[in-house]
C-alpha cells in the first residue's frame, strides 16, 4: 500500500510515503528525480582537524 503525503513540484504526481520517509525534504517524485536529478542536498560534514592541530600532532610524532 502506498500512502501519499505531498505532490511533486515538477509533474504534480503524488510523492510516495516511502520516498518521503527516506528523504523528508524532497519536493519531487522518484520518476522526476531519476529523470531530472534529485533535489535533495546532502551536507558534507567537515571531518578532520584544523591545520594548527595537525601541525602540533605532526611535530609531536616526529620529536
Amino acid at each position: 500500500m502506498i500512502y501519499v503525503f505531498r505532490t511533486c513540484s515538477v509533474c504534480g504526481e503524488p510523492i510516495s510515503w516511502e520516498r518521503l520517509s527516506v528523504f523528508p525534504e524532497t519536493r519531487c517524485c522518484v520518476k522526476c528525480a531519476e529523470e531530472y536529478g534529485s533535489d535533495v542536498n546532502f551536507s558534507n560534514p567537515v571531518i578532520g582537524m584544523d591545520l594548527e592541530t595537525y601541525k602540533d600532532l605532526l611535530g609531536a610524532v616526529r620529536s
